[in-house]
């Protein structure tokens, strides 16, 4: 993959865009981040700027980092799409979940695009494949890459291909996301929360019933995951565990635990209990959890996820070494 020929067009330029464009940008492909409003772009740098800050002081990034971000990356407002569009590889989306704008959005990209440019919405559980039906020329290159936040931290991104999605879109899209050291995850079928928020959906479901009926309280249940599988899954996912402990024994247990797992299917009654108090989580100071510092909170979980990401890496090279 050419970088200096390739062009790449994030639209959005919140939270999740800024970080975005500032992978692309940092490895050398010429990046245009866009978004409606000249003031967001700015806050947009602004933050992009903080969060290089907090790389170097971690030792992940250096001066020609940020040298390289800045050299790279461009800023335009959206009504300016059309005229960087044509020579866009790739086009991320980024904007908010909106079906309607998001139809809007790839129409337009469809018809100021080349024709083997390849468009990717980071949408965290919309079909977009059904949103976009009917107004994007060359279905085949429509493709979902959803990045975890902080996405210049997070490695793992979920790839989802569409009915139509071509294994040439999909091989070109992980070869991209490989090229900026992430590491894709293919989902070959649609499903909504695709494979991270699935599973997530499934533990907080059986936690949160736990928790409702008074089984056990939220930081114990928090400790229960942390100090046995949280220490585990950097190396091991949950398949290498039961594959570990010998599936003759897993498979004797799940056969006892699942009739009575909870099988709440339309939402989750301790959930809502906490949306109706208004505990919406770390910014209202209260979830499932107490939270005292949404900001210092946020900065420490950087600080961790980059440390973490360090522990996991010199692990990937150990288990290279033995191949």
């Amino acid at each position: 993959m050419n970088r200096e020929e390739m062009c790449i067009l994030v639209v959005g330029a919140g939270t999740m865009g800024s970080s975005m464009a500032q992978v692309f940008a940092a490895h050398g492909y010429r990046t245009y981040m866009s978004c409606r409003r000249e003031e967001h772009l700015e806050q947009a740098k602004q933050r992009i700027e903080t969060a290089i800050d907090g790389m170097v002081q971690e030792g992940l990034a250096d001066e020609s980092y940020r040298a390289n971000v800045r050299q790279n990356l461009h800023v335009c407002t959206t009504a300016r799409i059309p005229e960087f569009a044509g020579s866009a590889g790739f086009v991320m989306e980024t904007i908010a979940e909106n079906p309607a704008a998001k139809r809007e959005l790839f129409q337009t990209l469809s018809g100021c695009c080349r024709a083997d440019c390849v468009f990717c919405s980071n949408t965290s559980g919309m079909d977009v494949f059904s949103v976009c039906e009917g107004v994007v020329a060359k279905p085949e290159r429509l493709i979902i890459a959803h990045w975890f936040n902080p996405p210049h931290l997070m490695k793992l991104i979920e790839v989802v291909r569409g009915p139509k999605t071509s294994d040439e879109t999909v091989e070109k899209m992980r070869a991209l996301l490989e090229s900026v050291g992430k590491k894709p995850a293919v989902l070959n079928h649609f499903v909504p929360g695709f494979i991270v928020n699935r599973l997530a959906t499934v533990i907080n479901r059986e936690l949160y019933s736990m928790i409702g009926n008074g089984w056990i309280s939220a930081e114990d249940a928090e400790n229960a995951i942390r100090y046995t599988d949280g220490l585990r899954y950097g190396f091991e996912g949950p398949l290498a565990i039961w594959d570990f402990v010998g599936l003759d024994i897993t498979m004797t247990v799940s056969r006892g635990v699942l009739p009575t797992l909870c099988n709440d299917s339309v939402t989750l009654p301790f959930g809502e209990e906490l949306l109706k108090q208004g505990k919406t989580g770390v910014r209202a100071g209260e979830g499932a959890l107490k939270w005292k510092d949404a900001a210092a909170y946020e900065k420490k979980r950087n600080r961790r996820i980059i440390q973490m990401t360090k522990v996991l890496e010199a692990w990937d090279e150990e288990d290279k070494s033995e191949e």
